[in-house]
């Protein structure tokens, strides 16, 4: 039996409208060095910029002229702990520390940068603080353990359709066992019902087209700093997948007719 899971959060990408802005920040209020920069593979005019958290994990950003900095709270943004966000956004970012007298600390060196920060909650879980970062995000810094002991309530439980059963379920780990044989790409109705916002005839040939041909495609042995040298297999691939798209676009219109 294997416990095949995740170990960590590797790094968070956020959009950003002010690559330069947004790094410096984060230099300079929480001390993250850069770990790497450059322009974002296969997306044009997109730069990708990693602040090293730890040995494992980063904070990343992602620039495009594209990105408008429009903010609307509660729909965009939070703003404030009790405000919201529309589904699938941030919430807030909250980093770790290894205990309360470091968090006492670390908001020192923030309020000595000149930003206004919250009171320590040392009732919440975890144990945290709020404060303003770029672009209107909410950030926090927390650590554990929490002061509170009971931090699993019925009654918020059975407010989002989870019975005491349930919730005791949702405190362990899943196990899962490999197959023998690799597990294919599981096609539109066929699969969960979470898909990627691609157009469906490329979303169709990206599940669907084999292994061999989508790795062509993405492979590469260049460092991101460099301009990507003409690669013949790599350019044959694009093709087939381009062919693909196009014989899966003739075939849905046959079938709307």
């Amino acid at each position: 039996m294997s416990m095949l899971q995740p170990n960590g959060i590797h790094h968070l990408a956020i959009c950003t409208s002010d690559m330069r802005k947004t790094l410096l920040y984060f230099n300079d209020v929480l001390g993250f060095p850069l770990a790497a920069l450059y322009w974002m593979h296969g997306v044009k005019n997109t730069v990708h910029g990693f602040l090293k958290i730890n040995d494992s994990s980063c904070l990343a950003f992602v620039y495009s002229p594209k990105i408008i900095d429009e903010k609307i709270v509660g729909i965009t943004h939070p703003a404030t702990i009790s405000d919201t966000s529309t589904r699938g956004t941030m919430h807030h970012l909250a980093f770790n520390v290894d205990s309360q007298e470091a968090l006492t600390q670390i908001r020192e060196r923030i309020l000595a940068k000149g930003i206004a920060c919250s009171e320590i909650n040392t009732q919440g879980y975890p144990v945290s603080f709020t404060f303003p970062g770029p672009e209107g995000m909410l950030l926090q810094i927390g650590c554990q353990p929490s002061a509170e002991e009971n931090v699993f309530d019925e009654d918020a439980a059975a407010a989002i359709g989870l019975d005491k059963a349930a919730m005791e379920a949702l405190k362990s780990h899943k196990p899962y066992n490999r197959p023998a044989s690799p597990v294919p790409n599981a096609l539109l109705g066929a699969d969960a019902g979470y898909h990627m916002n691609y157009p469906d005839p490329v979303y169709r040939t990206l599940i669907s087209a084999p292994d061999e041909l989508v790795f062509d495609f993405t492979q590469d042995n260049v460092p991101p700093n460099e301009k990507q040298p003409f690669n013949v297999k790599r350019r044959l691939a694009k093709l087939k997948l381009l062919f693909r798209i196009i014989l899966s676009s003739i075939s849905r219109s046959r079938g709307k007719a």
